[in-house]
């Protein structure tokens, strides 16, 4: 079947395996099958630019369609016009007389069979109509058998003959059971080009459907992307996406671009648009390249200031700029179809002739009023001054663009004008240091770690710590920022700043030393060093009367709470750090507070509040230009509470979206890892596998780092081997966590979730070899230090106290009532995914003691919460178990589709009867949270907002059978 992909010397394609983010056009086409097998026929004509996916649509549903079907395809090649009339019917004809037995009945079809002359010479008019009538009558013998898929691709390249004959068929289909699909390529047709009227008139008729392929979404990018390599990077997804617009092709062309490609992907597409930019008129391409030099996009007055034309002589090449797709048109002028498209136009240009339009289009920008007036940023012209080659301009307006850009929190510009400073400037220019300082300030707003900590680098070595040690702790205390947003090893840096600051006179950057040391200590899980620090702030801050140091006071002072085991405190004086730093206007530390309270209400299991929390936390960090730097860690709170509350569609979505923004190392490490316990959970195993990062690279990295990640790292590790059945198979992730903890028993809180884990596994390990002495030692070793573990520094929340009670549950002897409890309190929580491990786990201890009743009544219940998330794993295992337990499966009432589950059913017949949650619950021997989930998920099948409704609703559908409201 012939593609919207043209042929380019020397390409080699990377077509994706997976076909992705066309299932509304694919639903369409089905659609239009489904009125063929009802006896009638269908037209759908697919549109779209080149590479958009319009043949790979059609292969697609073609492939659904199965034996059924009878699926001719012909294609029109891109010289059709210029050579035999009819070509793009040639192997329709032929396909069809093969299904007929293999000889065409009519003299007139004959003619186009290879072993023919192709066209009668004779009686043009008479032979074409019969020409026409026996193809129909072709179609229709085959029709009579089965349904026909009839494809005509690439139409826009279809002769005149060929283009007539699809009009034909189009016209007098009438019931016969074809479906007759067109593929049309849109833009870089011109005017007139007769193709557009065949388009216009089957457009106007009311059972032709029109599908116009628009750019695959951002997410569907980086599902192709990963199809094809196996890469799952959501940072270069969104890279992609931008450059290649969301065309396929592009995608594909542009997926050679990873590292270590032989090829390169870029260079072979910019010669595809080329070649298209190559088919413009005299007139147009000229226009095309100027406009190239403004960006994606140009205003109208500027564009007629560097063509140097007559208003027509624009007018007429910006019309076929803009039919041929090339440009966009736009409120104040225009913009590229593509990015691609403006790069290869760009680099398609001379060095010189670039230089020269650049410094045109800044003197443009500089001199003339009109544009003047239009209030342009100083980044424009520092851009035009800076590729025109003129480095005193380009300098001066780095500058003002910088400050500009400061003005408008828009922090990640403002490094970026200050770092085309520096290179414009010589190592020796006595402005550097300063220079270099504003761009280290900018840094931390704008979340660039990397670039942040080369500049402290380059500014430490040129501060002389003895004249100047204030300014020299500043640049340390900038830099110990940096390096532990990269891996957490700021520390000595910090150290360094403390001793540079005497400690006998109070000033407001001993302060901030503190209060980063505070953040340092709890950060790695170290409470009562980082409530010392928090109190030395406090002390500096009433000392100095600074409100400065005040809101910081409350914010470490919070944090330090948090992982004392005092969240809902923790709340407290992050707010009242926020209400400070909002008086005073400190947008750093409000971000931060923001940011901590979010991390408490997660510690506190406050998970409803949390998800409603962190979006007004983003809206406050865009607001003041911090969601690039703050953004990805309330993200990933965000999905803290998603996992609880088993919305975990939600919780991809968020991480992938994080993920795009490529944040900085430490936070993009602790969102794959979220990623990564959901694909666990899921039993996508090989893309946990590839997001997951091995425990020995974090083991490799400071004590505050492992403190800081390598609990959560170690569970995950534990719950892959768990869910693959291979529960030896993390023996060395385990060893490593427990000799970190033991290595620095003091002061450490160690990760209770990982405890929790990593008990779990030993049990698992236990019931895989019941009879391995070896294991049994080796899993009662590691039970006594878990022991140990477990009741050193012990916090006091709700969350530990649920995940303490499954970790003595899962160390200690199977007992149905330890399981029942942590159950009961993961339930009070509303933590989906840990009740349903402990009702699971229940359930396989009255298993173990005949206690079948027992065992399905938990079953029945981790079933219903585990379809709430898709917990595949989970939904496996309580299969198993319940061919023994005697669990019928889910089913659904036959004459219904609401798709409720018979638990579901339960619960709406009680609630028909006016009940209230509680005892729901005790009706069905399940806790009120449960039934708060099932209510929610049975107002929402129901498509329903309140009880009452619900009610009418299932009355209504006959839901209830005989029972009536109480």
């Amino acid at each position: 079947m012939s593609g919207d992909d043209p042929y380019v010397p020397g390409r080699q394609p990377v077509v994706s395996p997976l076909y992705v983010g066309r299932r509304t056009e694919l639903a369409e086409l089905r659609t239009a099958a489904g009125q063929v097998e009802a006896g009638g026929s269908a037209r759908v004509l697919i549109a779209g630019e080149a590479g958009i996916g319009k043949s790979r649509l059609v292969t697609e549903f073609a492939a659904t369609l199965g034996v059924d079907w009878l699926t001719v395809t012909g294609a029109c090649p891109e010289l059709g016009a210029e050579h035999l009339p009819y070509v793009g019917f040639l192997p329709v004809v032929q396909q069809l007389v093969q299904a007929e037995g293999g000889s065409a009945s009519g003299s007139a079809l004959r003619t186009l069979l290879p072993q023919q002359t192709l066209l009668p010479q004779q009686n043009g008019q008479n032979s074409r109509l019969t020409l026409l009538q026996e193809l129909l009558a072709l179609v229709e013998r085959a029709a009579t058998k089965r349904p026909v898929l009839l494809v005509v691709e690439d139409l826009h390249w279809a002769d005149g003959a060929s283009r007539e004959l699809f009009g034909y068929l189009a016209r007098n289909l009438g019931r016969l059971p074809v479906l007759l699909v067109g593929t049309v390529r849109t833009g870089e047709l011109p005017a007139g080009h007769p193709i557009r009227q065949l388009v216009a008139e089957l457009g106007r008729r009311a059972d032709v459907t029109t599908l116009a392929l628009g750019p695959l979404r951002q997410r569907d990018v980086g599902e192709q992307l990963t199809a094809i390599d196996g890469r799952y990077d959501p940072a270069r997804a969104a890279a992609i996406h931008r450059r290649s617009g969301g065309n396929p092709l592009f995608v594909e062309a542009l997926a050679h671009d990873a590292p270590g490609s032989a090829r390169s992907g870029t260079a072979q597409l910019r010669t595809l648009l080329q070649e298209r930019v190559a088919r413009l008129s005299e007139s147009a391409r000229p226009v095309l390249a100027v406009a190239s030099i403004a960006g994606a996009t140009v205003g109208h007055e500027l564009l007629t200031l560097l063509v140097g034309r007559t208003d027509d002589e624009l007018d007429l090449a910006l019309r076929e700029l803009v039919e041929r797709d090339q440009l966009q048109t736009t409120a104040t002028g225009y913009q590229f179809r593509h990015a691609l498209i403006r790069e290869a136009v760009y680099t398609g240009l001379l060095p010189a002739e670039r230089r020269r339009l650049h410094g045109r289009a800044a003197k443009a920008l500089s001199e003339f009023p009109a544009l003047a007036a239009q209030g342009l940023p100083a980044a424009e012209l520092a851009e035009h001054w800076y590729l025109a080659g003129r480095t005193e301009e380009a300098y001066q307006a780095s500058l003002i663009a910088a400050d500009e850009a400061r003005a408008s929190f828009a922090y990640t510009e403002e490094l970026r004008h200050l770092e085309r400073a520096l290179s414009l400037r010589p190592a020796d220019d006595p402005d550097r240091l300063t220079l270099l300082e504003r761009a280290m300030t900018a840094a931390i707003p704008a979340g660039a770690a990397n670039q942040g900590l080369q500049h402290t680098m380059a500014a430490w070595e040129l501060v002389d710590p003895d004249r100047e040690p204030g300014r020299a702790a500043e640049i340390l205390l900038l830099r110990a920022q940096f390096k532990s947003r990269r891996d957490l090893t700021g520390r000595a840096d910090l150290d360094h700043a403390l001793e540079l600051l005497p400690t006998e006179r109070p000033s407001y950057a001993l302060g901030v030393v503190h209060y980063l040391l505070a953040i340092d200590e709890a950060t790695a899980r170290r409470g009562p060093s980082a409530h010392r620090h928090a109190a030395v702030v406090a002390e500096l801050a009433e000392t100095l009367d600074d409100d400065r140091l005040r809101c910081r006071a409350f914010a470490a002072l919070g944090d330090a709470l948090c992982m004392s085991g005092d969240p809902d405190a923790a709340v407290l004086a992050q707010q009242q750090a926020q209400e400070l730093a909002t008086t005073i206007g400190d947008d750093y530390v409000l971000v931060a507070s923001v940011l901590w309270e979010c991390a408490s209400l997660g510690v506190g299991a406050r998970y409803e509040e949390l998800a409603r929390r962190v979006p007004s936390a983003l809206r406050q960090a865009e607001l003041v230009g911090m969601h690039h730097w703050r953004g990805p860690l309330l993200r990933a709170n965000l999905v803290m509470a998603y996992f609880a509350l088993g919305r975990w569609d939600e919780a991809v979505d968020t991480i992938e979206q994080a993920l795009a923004d490529e944040p900085e190392p430490l936070y993009r490490m602790f969102l794959r890892a979220e990623l990564a316990e959901i694909s666990i959970h899921r039993a996508n195993f090989e893309q946990a596998v590839e997001v997951l990062i091995p425990a020995d690279e974090v083991f490799a990295g400071t004590p505050a780092y492992r403190n800081y990640i390598l609990g959560f790292i170690t569970s995950l590790w534990c719950e892959l081997a768990m869910a693959r059945q291979e529960p030896e198979a993390a023996n060395r992730e385990v060893g490593l966590y427990l000799q970190h903890c033991r290595d620095h028993l003091d002061g450490l809180q160690p990760d209770e979730g990982g405890l929790m884990t990593i008990a779990r596994l030993q049990r698992a390990r236990l019931a895989a070899a019941p009879r391995n002495r070896e294991i049994a030692a080796d899993v009662a070793s590691i039970r006594a230090t878990v022991t140990e573990l477990l009741h050193l520094n012990p916090l006091s929340s709700r969350l530990s106290d649920a995940t303490r009670q499954t970790t003595e549950a899962a160390l200690g002897p199977a007992q149905i009532a330890d399981w029942d409890e942590a159950a009961d309190r993961w339930r009070q929580l509303g933590h989906l995914p840990w009740t349903t491990e402990c009702l699971i786990s229940a359930a396989e201890t009255a298993l173990a003691t005949s206690n079948r009743a027992g065992a399905r009544r938990r079953l029945e219940e981790a079933r219903d919460l585990a379809a709430v998330y898709g917990g595949t794993v989970a939904l496996d295992r309580i299969a198993v178990l319940g061919q023994r337990a005697r669990l019928e499966p889910p089913t659904t009432t036959p004459e219904d589709d609401t798709g409720l589950t018979p638990r579901e059913y339960d619960v709406l017949r009680l609630l028909a009867r006016g009940l209230p949650n509680r005892q729901i619950a005790a009706e069905l021997y399940i806790s009120p949270a449960t039934v708060g989930v099932h209510v929610g998920r049975i107002l929402t099948k129901l498509n329903a907002t309140t009880r009452t409704e619900a009610t009418a609703v299932a009355h209504t559908r006959g839901l209830l059978g005989e029972e009536t409201p109480g």
